[in-house]
């Protein structure tokens, strides 16, 4: 019956039949990663240049920061295509080798690659959400669980609901289309404040136009404190793991509640909330604190810049 409803929403040409393959895509990449959304590591997404060659700088940096993640205990994500895609799903591959490896001491990495251990976890970690597309080929072969979309606003939906962080290496339209997307979810409050990052060796075009647009009051200059540009994948995922020190999510209850799920250290929290909070009673009308939770009241639709600055100066020891 599925077959036979993919032939004819695939075949069919009614315009209908758009908003219908739009409902079929959903709900098979919910199936596809149901499990995972509900259980599993925090997922990062990754995406850049699918053009970027093996051996360049940009794919040396996300086989890097895929590599990093494994190891900090996060989930990938990618576009699921070559170039940087490709080069953090392996870093992710070569993440689970070398952690097995002591296990294992007498196997080969390829002998660790055919186990079940190797592939449920890489099932696990190492995601793709494939665009189809003419020019494109099939997933490359270190992703582990993968969907395929025709209608990148579906492929978008998954990206933000599955990530609690994203980072952006170097590339084209897709990579920016990608990277603004997230940015202006986050900014306008249709999804909560993460950690977006721009990794590069050398960022100053994007800091340029950033700058540009503040300049001309374009964006507010606290809204550049929802992206942080960095050179070295370490950096990277420093900022993902002190982001969630403290903290599991932020979530928008209503227009008048953020509240930011506690992960541990209360007393801490109290503590700085005590030094700092009269700084941002301009955008807050006040909080409370729970030993679960934190809920900003009253936010004053200001930019959500200024909740992303609270959290860091929360996780502060001192």
């Amino acid at each position: 019956m599925k077959d036979h409803l993919k032939k004819y929403i695939d075949q069919g040409k009614a315009p209908h039949l758009r908003g219908l393959r739009m409902l079929v895509e959903y709900s098979y990449a919910s199936d596809k990663f149901h499990k995972l959304i509900r259980s599993k590591a925090p997922v990062v997404s990754v995406f850049g240049s699918a053009r970027s060659k093996p051996g360049s700088a940009p794919y040396r940096r996300a086989y890097d920061v895929g590599h990093q993640l494994y190891d900090s205990g996060y989930a990938v994500v990618t576009g699921a295509s070559r170039g940087v895609m490709q080069a953090a799903n392996k870093g992710v591959a070569d993440a689970i080798v070398d952690s097995m490896k002591a296990k294992y001491p007498k196997k080969t990495p390829d002998d660790i690659r055919v186990t079940r251990e190797y592939k449920t976890k890489l099932k696990n970690r190492s995601l793709g959400l494939r665009i189809s597309l003419p020019f494109e080929e099939g997933e490359n072969p270190w992703v582990g669980t993968a969907a395929t979309f025709h209608y990148f606003m579906v492929r978008k939906y998954f990206f933000a609901s599955l990530s609690q962080a994203f980072i952006a290496c170097e590339g084209g339209w897709g990579t920016r289309d990608e990277l603004f997307e997230i940015l202006t979810l986050v900014q306008t409050g249709k999804a909560p404040v993460m950690p977006i990052i721009y990794l590069s060796d050398d960022a100053s075009h994007l800091r340029y136009d950033l700058q540009h647009a503040v300049s001309e009051k374009f964006i507010d200059a606290n809204d550049l404190k929802l992206i942080d540009i960095v050179k070295h994948p370490a950096q990277a995922v420093k900022l993902i793991d002190h982001f969630y020190k403290r903290f599991k999510k932020v979530e928008y209850l209503n227009k008048d509640v953020i509240r930011i799920h506690i992960r541990n250290k209360r007393p801490a929290i109290q503590s700085q909330l005590k030094k700092i909070w009269p700084r941002y009673q301009g955008y807050f009308q006040d909080y409370r604190l729970s030993s679960k939770h934190l809920d900003l009241i009253g936010f004053s639709g200001g930019s959500y810049g200024k909740v992303r600055e609270l959290i860091d100066k929360l996780n502060r020891d001192t």
